[in-house]
């Protein structure tokens, strides 16, 4: 099994994520660090765990992100299966021993699993999980689900290279800078790989200020990337594709202004009405932006969206009659 971890100036964690790795049960694995053009002292540290163990390989690339750290990492490893351990995470003893059993029983493409999130060095404070499906889900459904929301971890996931081989890499632009892994997952659902959630919690998520979600409206900037460049070959609808997207751009809008950023908020908002003007809601919404963004979630949650829920209702009943 190969292990593929990337890493960009990781000093402050990095040893941790690999001693998190070093005290697996299972231990038939290597581990390959790809120090994506660190300005600190993460060479020394990942050094430190070379000189003591063998499975733990080093290598130094000129900063390409997360990507194509990734991908490099897959280049220079040899295993069967790959898991993916960022520098800043950490695994519980038992994570790789139960996935490795999951994967031979299943005879899946893809495992993931539930973990916890916690915040800083405050592993104690962990309470919240994260909102992934569990048990088999073959590749449409798999694609349905993920045109939503992102529902796989990736520090939780262990694949066959082969299914890899087919739909990677993974995506090098930055426009995809963060939600590569996303990006994946849906290639492999395109691609009918066969995945299986586990209800198992098995991983620690760190969440800082430096990570890629730190902020709610970041995780659906991400989001939007990935669903924009996929859901109109995804199976769905043109007016369900639509829906999702215009959803989504609302989400996001409504974690702006929950965060004050007050002139994003208004740039999306002129991004959404640009190709839904024919939305009606969207139309209200648009001026409800300019006289006054402060109610804007407000009245859109307690108002425009109650009232489009029943006039779509009422709508699908009138074509069933």
């Amino acid at each position: 099994m190969s292990v593929i971890m990337p890493a960009y100036n990781a000093e402050r964690y990095i040893a941790d994520a690999i001693q998190s790795a070093l005290d697996q049960t299972y231990s038939n694995w290597e581990l390959i660090v790809v120090d994506d053009g660190s300005t600190d002292g993460t060479a020394e540290v990942v050094r430190r765990f070379t000189t003591e163990d063998s499975r733990i390989k080093y290598f130094f690339q000129e900063n390409g992100r997360l990507g194509k750290a990734r991908n490099t990492g897959i280049e220079n490893s040899n295993g069967p299966l790959i898991a993916f351990l960022d520098s800043d995470d950490l695994w519980l003893r038992d994570k790789l021993e139960l996935q490795v059993s999951t994967l031979g029983e299943t005879k899946v493409d893809v495992i993931f699993s539930n973990g916890f999130i916690f915040h800083g060095a405050d592993v104690a404070g962990e309470t919240e999980t994260f909102p992934i499906v569990t048990g088999r889900i073959e590749g449409d459904e798999m694609l349905d689900l993920l045109l939503a929301h992102n529902r796989i971890p990736v520090l939780s996931v262990l694949m066959r290279r082969e299914i890899f081989d087919e739909a990677g890499p993974f995506e090098e632009s930055p426009v995809y800078h963060g939600c590569e892994d996303y990006d994946l997952w849906v290639k492999l659902a395109k691609r009918r790989a066969v995945f299986f959630g586990m209800e198992d919690k098995l991983v620690r998520y760190r969440r800082h200020p430096k990570s890629m979600t730190h902020k709610h409206s970041q995780t659906l900037d991400l989001t939007l990337r990935v669903v924009r460049r996929h859901i109109h070959d995804g199976g769905l609808s043109e007016d369900e594709a639509k829906r999702r997207l215009r959803n989504l751009y609302r989400a996001w809008i409504g974690a702006l202004l929950e965060e004050e950023e007050f002139a994003e908020a208004k740039v999306q908002m002129k991004e959404l009405s640009a190709w839904d003007r024919a939305g009606v809601i969207t139309c209200v919404q648009r001026v409800l932006m300019k006289v006054s963004p402060g109610k804007f979630n407000l009245v859109s949650r307690e108002c425009l969206y109650r009232i489009e829920w029943h006039l779509r209702r009422l709508t699908g009943k009138l074509i069933k009659n």
